[in-house]
């Protein structure tokens, strides 16, 4: 229960640092062409997503399994590349990159310690406005 508490901390203390600090910055074409490896400290959970909001929230059971996928993986030695899709992110001017997709998969890889993640930088905002 101890980790859990923790896990939900930081998850709240994310949310809060950047609720209302949106202003992205647009990936180049070369970000958002090939997958990168970056440390889950580089992102943050988006405070618009449910994943985020404490009357739904975070799924413990989800982000379980995420975590044993992750152990299994780096035991495995597949180093950074420790989940089948990568998650996806919007460059963000302060704070890194914000989960679009993948919230729990962060949050398992995060509560397994893992280093590197995989992740596609995405626009969605100009995706969205072009489309």
């Amino acid at each position: 229960m101890a980790a859990r508490t923790e896990l939900f901390k930081r998850i709240l203390e994310d949310v809060e640092k950047y609720d209302g600090l949106h202003e992205t910055v647009k990936a180049g074409f070369f970000e958002r062409l090939f997958t990168h490896h970056l440390s889950p400290d580089d992102m943050h959970p988006n405070p618009d997503d449910e994943f985020s909001m404490a009357n739904i929230g975070p799924n413990e059971k989800i982000i379980q399994k995420y975590c044993q996928e992750a152990i299994y993986s780096l035991r495995e030695g597949n180093v950074g590349g420790v989940y089948p899709e990568p998650i996806i992110v919007e460059k963000m001017k302060v704070g890194g990159f914000m989960i679009i997709n993948g919230h729990h998969r962060w949050a398992g890889a995060v509560k397994a310690q893992v280093k590197k993640v995989r992740v596609a930088i995405v626009n969605p905002r100009e995706d969205v406005i072009n489309s």
